[in-house]
């Protein structure tokens, strides 16, 4: 009987062992050496399965990402964060991870939030954003703006009301990624995601993060990006 007892403790060990997500952490980075290790190092304490990618950099962020343990890929030139994205992506389905996370290298993010993301998916969201509280926060006001129009726009588009559409900290359930078709490559490929998996049916959740808005200049052009965003419409099918 007592052999019988521990033969069903390392069973059920086992077996919840076997329930635990494969989950991929995506980091695509674009001149970001003085964050993406740290970074990177930070994200690796949720789980041992990171990808980063150097989208054509002209400083130092590829040395940086090598002396981590993180996969690396670099793109010779620079082609976009969406076309980093769908590296990231294919990588995911190719090799059956459960669970995508996407998370800026800027140290924007909160790499301890991970968890959350994972138990929402868990939950059985197939879409969760991180979403921040952006009146009364640091980020300034022209993105502010700018962000809660998109917001508008995309939710509409995506047939759901997603608050913070331009949130780069995202999870997914890799089920909804395959046979998923981008046609955008640079920041705009993340509303053509939700857009895209909105109007699949597509159950999204959120978890609310806090903003931490850096002095470094950003690479988004509030004018110009906004305007090739809402080109993005005529891929919502």
């Amino acid at each position: 009987m007592d052999n019988l007892k521990v033969t069903l403790k390392e069973s059920a060990r086992t077996s919840k062992e076997a329930r635990k997500s494969k989950v991929l952490i995506i980091i695509p980075s674009y001149n970001e050496e003085k964050h993406i290790k740290k970074v990177i190092e930070k994200c690796l304490k949720s789980s041992k399965y990171v990808f980063a990618v150097d989208d054509g950099s002209s400083d130092n962020t590829s040395k940086e990402i090598k002396k981590t343990r993180a996969v690396y890929l670099l793109n010779k030139t620079n082609k976009g964060k969406g076309y980093s994205l769908k590296r990231g992506f294919n990588y995911a389905v190719k090799n059956n991870f459960d669970i995508v996370i996407t998370i800026d290298a800027d140290g924007q993010h909160n790499p301890k939030l991970i968890p959350k993301f994972v138990k929402e998916i868990e939950k059985g969201f197939d879409v969760v954003i991180g979403t921040r509280r952006k009146r009364h926060s640091s980020i300034p006001k022209i993105r502010r703006i700018t962000n809660f129009l998109l917001s508008l726009i995309f939710s509409a588009a995506s047939r759901t009301w997603i608050k913070d559409t331009q949130s780069g900290y995202r999870a997914f359930n890799v089920k909804v990624l395959k046979n998923l078709k981008l046609k955008t490559n640079r920041y705009e490929t993340e509303s053509e995601i939700l857009m895209k998996l909105g109007r699949r049916g597509a159950k999204f959740g959120k978890v609310n993060i806090p903003v931490i808005y850096r002095d470094e200049k950003s690479s988004i052009n509030p004018v110009k990006d906004a305007v090739r965003f809402v080109k993005v419409l005529k891929h919502r099918k």
